[in-house]
């Protein structure tokens, strides 16, 4: 199995320190790891010019840096995200990442890989903002098509602090090992569930209309315009 890691900052914070606690519980296994920590890996920012919509994602100017990152989540059976709040929302690195992936969601040009992935976001906040920022991950994650998405946030009280000070740092490690038994007991049976069929049959609609000529001819290569499915 692939695990692949985004992670938003270098950093080596309460976020770092929750995300090493639960890779940790799948090293016992045959696993492969792979990781993207931003921005040292990807640093562009998204200029709205919707070429990758529009025209195709090979005419972003940037998807040079793009198409790798992308070919990596493919291959990725387990994509954890893991971002610290920045001012009530993710890190700006992940923000730019999330911003040049616009075109694999549902309503345009989906990856067929993607249903068949298991999600976790990580976040840690150093006040308010976690729900914020698991809510803005997890949308993009669902529209990828990722179909199962878990989440684990957790509110320090201290900005800037260090995991290992942390009071409660022992009821994090007992509520991570749960969440990776639940996250290893769904990749060992995915499913993709009714949100997910609802919305692809509702965005199947909408390009059979033709409104995009670049998606449209997209869904009817893969043959989801006459009944086919990627999952």
């Amino acid at each position: 199995m692939r695990i692949l890691t985004i992670i938003g900052t270098p950093h080596r914070g309460n976020t770092r320190a929750i995300t090493d606690l639960f890779l940790k519980e799948f090293e016992d296994t045959n696993n492969l790891f792979d990781e993207i920590v931003l921005p040292n890996d990807f640093q562009e920012f998204c200029y709205g010019c919707a070429n990758c919509i529009l025209n195709g994602e090979e005419k972003c100017p940037h998807f040079h840096l793009v198409n790798p990152i992308i070919e990596r989540i493919e291959k990725a059976d387990l994509i954890i995200i893991a971002t610290p709040v920045f001012v009530m929302s993710c890190s700006s690195g992940l923000k730019a990442l999330l911003d040049h992936l616009a075109y694999i969601w549902l309503v345009h040009r989906p990856k067929e890989s993607m249903f068949k992935k298991v999600g976790f976001i990580i976040t840690s906040a150093g006040g308010s903002g976690v729900k914020d920022t698991v809510r803005l991950i997890k949308n993009n994650m669902f529209y990828w098509g990722v179909p199962t998405i878990y989440h684990y946030g957790v509110t320090t009280m201290k900005m800037g602090g260090n995991y290992a000070d942390y009071k409660n740092k022992d009821k994090i490690k007992k509520q991570v090992k749960v969440k990776a038994g639940k996250i290893k007991r769904c990749l060992k049976n995915k499913k993709i569930g009714l949100k997910s069929k609802f919305f692809f049959n509702i965005f199947r609609m909408t390009q059979k209309n033709g409104w995009n000529k670049t998606d449209s001819d997209y869904w009817r290569d893969k043959g989801w315009l006459n009944g086919e499915k990627p999952y």
